[in-house]
C-alpha cells in the first residue's frame, strides 16, 4: 500500500517538472514565431492587404524622414500646408480649381499644370481625380498652397497610372488651390 502514494508522489513531480519547463521555454521565446503580426498564410496576407494596406517598410521610412512634421489623415494621407489660404473650404460637389505638379517618391515628375498656368478645374468629392488628390482639395481653402503625399492606396487604380508611375507608388503633390 505504501507504493501508490510514493508513485502519485512522483508522477507529481514529474508533471510539475513539465511545467516548469514549459514555462521556461514560453518565456525565453525559445520557440517564438518570427513574423508576430504577420499572417501564416499567402490568402490571408492578401486579404489582409486588401482591407488595411500598409507601405513598404523602406517607404514608410523615408516619409518619416522627409515629412515628419506632416498632417495624416484617417485614410493615412498626409499634407504639409505650404501657404494657408482663405475663405471657407469647398462644398461636396462645388467646382475648384488647382494648379499642382505631381511626382513619384523618387522625385521623378509625371504631371504638371504650374508650367502652362492653366488650372485644372473639377468637382470635389465626384471621383474626378484620384481619391487622395479630391480628399486633400476638399479641405483647402482659396490661395492655399500644399505638399500632398498620397499612399498607393489613394492614388492611380492597378493598371490606370500613367506610363512613368510604376504601380504601387506614392505620389507627391504639390497643389495649389486657385479662383
Amino acid at each position: 500500500m505504501s507504493r501508490q502514494p510514493l508513485r502519485s508522489f512522483f508522477v507529481l513531480l514529474f508533471l510539475g517538472a513539465c511545467l516548469l519547463t514549459l514555462a521556461l521555454v514560453v518565456r525565453s521565446g525559445l520557440y517564438e514565431v518570427k513574423t508576430h503580426d504577420e499572417p501564416i498564410n499567402a490568402a490571408m496576407r492578401a486579404a489582409m492587404a486588401e482591407r488595411m494596406p500598409e507601405l513598404t517598410t523602406k517607404q514608410a521610412l523615408e516619409l518619416d524622414d522627409l515629412y515628419s512634421t506632416a498632417t495624416v489623415t484617417p485614410s493615412r494621407l498626409r499634407y504639409l500646408v505650404r501657404r494657408p489660404g482663405t475663405g471657407p473650404r469647398p462644398a461636396p460637389d462645388q467646382e475648384v480649381a488647382i494648379l499642382f505638379a505631381g511626382r513619384v517618391l523618387d522625385g521623378d515628375e509625371f504631371d504638371s499644370n504650374f508650367k502652362t498656368g492653366t488650372p485644372l478645374i473639377f468637382r470635389v468629392h465626384t471621383g474626378a481625380v484620384i481619391p487622395g488628390l479630391d480628399e486633400a482639395v476638399s479641405t483647402m481653402r482659396l490661395g492655399e498652397k500644399r505638399t500632398v503625399i498620397v499612399p498607393y492606396w489613394l492614388g492611380f487604380p492597378p493598371g490606370h497610372q500613367p506610363r512613368d508611375v510604376p504601380e504601387k507608388s506614392t505620389l507627391i503633390f504639390e497643389v495649389e488651390r486657385v479662383k
